[in-house]
C-alpha cells in the first residue's frame, strides 16, 4: 500500500483553470480493475477543446485530467488474469471489454462499455495513481522490443491515433496508385506528425502539410512535407496550382474544427477521401449536396487503439530513429507540481510540441 492516502493529481474546473489538488489514492472497485501507479502522462492536443471551453462534453469540473498514461501496476482485482503487480503497463486512451458486438469487428473505441480517461465517467492519468476498469481487454504489457523508453507514451493514443489516420487515407486505393497520390494533412500538431509519419511509409508522390506555428511547419518540413502556412497564403488555391486544378487525392484532417474540414472539402478531388481525426464539436461545413457532386468518401471518429495497437506499434518502431532526430518530446517534468499546471499553458499556445508528466518523479517504481 501506498504510505499516504492522498495523491496529487491535475484537477479539470472549466475553461482554462486546471489545478493541482490533493485526492484520494484511488483503489480496486470492480474486481475486473487494476490500480496503476503512474510513471508518465502526456498532455493531448484533444484536452485543449475543453480546456478552452469549446467542448460539447465533460465541462463539468472535479475530475482528474488525462488520457495518456502508462505505469507500474499497483493494485490488481480478483478478476484480473492477465496482470500482477510491479507489471509495466500502457493504458490506451479508452477502455474495451473485447467481448461486445463493436469489439469483435475492431471498433473498440465504441465498445458498450466504453469509457475515456480523463472524463467525467472515468478519471484520467496525470495524477500519481490511476484506476483502469476492464484491466485484461485495455491494458498492455510494456513492450521489450524496440528499446523505445519514452516514447512508449505515444502509444496511448497520438501515435495510433496518427497511424489510423493515415491508414484510413490509403487503405481503399489500390497499392499500385499509392506511388501518384497528392496527400494533404491539415495541421502539424503532435498527431499530425505522427500521421505524416506513418502516411510517408505509403511512399506517396508528395506530401503537403498545412499550419500556421512556424516550428511545427518545420518538423513537418524535415520529415519532407511541402509546408504552407494558412496564414501567409491561400492553402486553397496554392494546393489546386499545384495540383493542376485536380486537388489531393486523400487530406487527413487532425485539427477537429470546422474550417479545418471546410479546407479539406475544397481541396479533395472528385472520389477522393477525407480521413478526419480530430475531435470534432462544432457543424460540418458542407452539405450531403456537397458530398454528392464531389464524390467524396469521408471516414470521422475514434481510433480504435486497442486494435491497431500491434500494428501502429511495429510503424513505431520502424520510425524510432527520426521520431528522436526530431525531438519529438520537447518537455519533460520530473514531478506533478504547478510547473505543469504552467506546462499546460505553454502547450496550449503552442509553444511545446509534446509535454510529459513523471507524477512519481523520474526513477518511479512499484511499491
Amino acid at each position: 500500500m501506498a504510505a499516504s492516502a492522498t495523491m496529487k493529481a491535475l484537477i479539470f474546473h472549466g475553461p482554462y483553470d486546471v489545478r493541482l489538488e490533493d485526492r484520494p489514492i484511488p483503489h480496486v472497485i470492480d474486481p475486473t480493475d487494476v490500480v496503476v501507479k503512474t510513471t508518465s502522462a502526456a498532455l493531448c492536443g484533444s484536452e485543449l477543446h475543453r480546456y478552452r471551453g469549446h467542448s460539447k462534453i465533460n465541462m463539468q469540473p472535479g475530475y482528474v485530467c488525462g488520457h495518456e498514461g502508462m505505469g507500474i501496476v499497483h493494485e490488481v482485482g480478483s478478476e484480473v488474469r492477465s496482470f500482477v503487480k510491479g507489471d509495466k503497463v500502457i493504458a490506451p486512451f479508452t477502455i474495451s471489454c473485447g467481448e461486445c458486438f463493436h469489439c469483435k469487428r475492431g471498433i473498440t473505441g465504441r465498445c458498450v462499455k466504453c469509457k475515456s480517461f480523463g472524463s467525467v465517467a472515468l478519471d484520467g492519468s496525470q495524477a500519481q495513481y490511476f484506476r483502469v476498469p476492464l484491466a485484461d481487454s485495455t491494458l498492455f504489457h510494456t513492450p521489450q522490443e524496440g528499446d523505445l523508453g519514452e516514447l512508449l507514451i505515444l502509444m496511448t493514443d497520438i501515435f495510433p491515433t496518427g497511424f489510423n489516420g493515415a491508414r484510413n487515407a490509403f487503405r481503399e486505393t489500390p497499392s499500385d496508385q499509392w506511388k501518384d497520390m497528392t496527400v494533404v494533412v491539415i495541421g502539424c500538431g503532435p498527431v499530425a506528425l505522427c500521421s505524416i509519419i506513418c502516411a510517408l511509409e505509403y511512399k506517396p508522390a508528395r506530401i503537403f502539410a498545412i499550419d500556421s506555428v512556424p516550428d511545427r511547419l518545420r518538423r513537418a518540413k524535415d520529415l519532407g512535407c511541402i509546408p504552407l502556412n494558412f496564414k501567409a497564403v491561400d492553402v486553397v488555391k496554392e494546393v489546386m496550382r499545384l495540383t493542376d486544378g485536380n486537388g489531393a487525392h486523400a487530406v487527413i484532417e487532425v485539427v477537429g474544427l470546422s474550417p479545418a474540414l471546410k479546407t479539406a472539402y475544397d481541396i479533395i478531388c472528385p472520389g477522393g477521401k477525407i480521413s478526419s481525426v480530430g475531435v470534432h464539436n462544432g457543424e460540418l461545413p458542407f452539405t450531403a449536396a456537397d458530398c454528392y457532386n464531389k464524390n467524396i468518401h469521408i471516414q470521422f471518429g475514434r481510433c480504435p487503439a486497442r486494435y491497431v495497437f500491434g500494428e501502429a506499434l511495429q510503424a513505431l518502431i520502424r520510425n524510432k530513429d527520426k521520431i528522436e532526430k526530431m525531438r519529438f518530446i520537447d518537455l519533460v517534468l520530473p514531478g506533478l507540481d504547478d510547473s505543469c499546471v504552467d506546462a499546460l499553458r505553454r502547450f496550449e499556445r503552442a509553444e511545446v510540441n509534446k509535454v510529459v508528466f513523471k507524477p512519481n518523479g523520474i526513477d518511479a517504481k512499484s511499491e
